[in-house]
């Protein structure tokens, strides 16, 4: 008997190349990455005048640093003379003085003195200025985009903000408590796609079901306009929960390609951001924020046991899946995508597939 016509074939998902091929990730690099918002740091990770952050992104060397106005920037981290970096880590400093020939530079970029120049004819230091990236901060977290004619974060993302807003409304209060990240020697895809649907949650994150949501209640979709899946779900309310999870749902909200913005029940903020190292290697990187910058006891059990437990879960996810995809008998199956969406659908996938063809083209 002919199967009927009138039914759709099912969505299938990516082939394996897009996750192992070197090509891919290259166009990925150019076309996706170097022209997306990607996260920094925290605003309170520079609180004061002075203030730094170096950090690298896509083998770019960066830094924020907060400017005697009080405003954020961000360089790259290269000396305009002979291109050593200026700084490393986090610190604070009057003036970022290069540690190979003494230039040094205000914190707004401009060239503050290069011993020596007072004898070369025609030597203009009015002409000789750190180069700045792309900066914006976004209810309180900091994102830069290496496109110098980037869209603004409100037009990528439209409606984002008042919708965590809503959600959390007291969440530019939040302060920097704590980070840590692991390389998951996976393709960055593979890593978004594991956290952006929760269809393995009930079989692997058993303690996650049981101690922070109501997995009959999760559910991913697009949101707004831009690329932004967003998942949400009632708290955990069994005697398995991690800590007193009432006054607010769970939701949290992907932004394409490399962020995502937690909000557990109670509004124990957190955040996930991936840095991509090659094609078959990312890093990933957990935050944590608090009321003052202070991880108290509670807050501690809740970063200890997700780190125990769907972190390490996913991790072992990630790595097992990257080297599945190289194998010779991998054939792409059917994403299960259900009408009710839910918990056990892969819708959210369909579309995360549909923004990264879009992008490659």
């Amino acid at each position: 008997m002919n199967a009927p016509t009138d039914i759709a074939a099912p969505a299938q998902a990516l082939p394996a190349r897009y996750y192992t091929d070197p090509e891919i990730y290259s166009r990925a690099c150019e076309h996706i990455f170097a022209q997306s918002w990607h996260y920094a740091c925290h605003a309170t990770n520079a609180p004061e005048p002075g203030d730094y952050y170096a950090f690298t992104l896509m083998g770019q060397d960066l830094f924020v640093t907060r400017g005697r106005d009080g405003l954020l920037r961000c360089f790259y981290n290269v000396c305009q003379h002979r291109g050593h970096s200026l700084v490393e880590g986090s610190g604070r400093t009057r003036v970022l003085v290069c540690p190979y020939h003494a230039w040094s530079y205000e914190l707004d970029g401009r060239l503050r003195a290069a011993p020596g120049s007072q004898a070369l004819s025609g030597f203009d230091r009015s002409a000789i200025c750190l180069t700045g990236v792309r900066l914006e901060v976004f209810l309180g977290f900091v994102f830069v985009n290496l496109a110098p004619q980037a869209k603004p974060m409100a037009e990528c993302y439209p409606d984002v903000a008042d919708a965590v807003l809503a959600f959390c409304p007291d969440i530019e209060e939040r302060v920097f408590a704590h980070e840590y990240s692991a390389q998951e020697f996976c393709n960055w895809l593979v890593a978004v796609e594991n956290y952006n649907e929760c269809y393995h949650c009930g079989h692997v994150h058993k303690a996650f079901s049981e101690g922070v949501i109501d997995p009959g209640s999760y559910d991913i979709q697009p949101s707004g306009a831009g690329p932004v899946l967003r998942h949400s779900a009632k708290p955990a309310a069994g005697a398995g929960k991690w800590y007193d999870t009432s006054g607010s749902d769970y939701g949290s909200f992907y932004l394409f390609p490399l962020f995502s913005l937690q909000i557990y029940p109670g509004g124990v903020i957190n955040t996930y951001y991936w840095r991509p190292l090659s094609h078959d290697d990312t890093e990933v990187h957990r935050g944590w924020f608090s009321r003052d910058g202070v991880v108290d006891d509670q807050l501690q059990s809740v970063i200890d046991r997700d780190r125990e437990t769907t972190f390490a879960e996913d991790l072992a996810l990630v790595r097992a899946v990257q080297r599945g995809l190289g194998s010779r008998g991998y054939r792409p199956g059917p994403l299960v995508i259900s009408p009710a969406c839910g918990i056990n659908s892969e819708h959210s996938l369909a579309a995360l597939h549909n923004w990264v063809r879009e992008a490659l083209g």
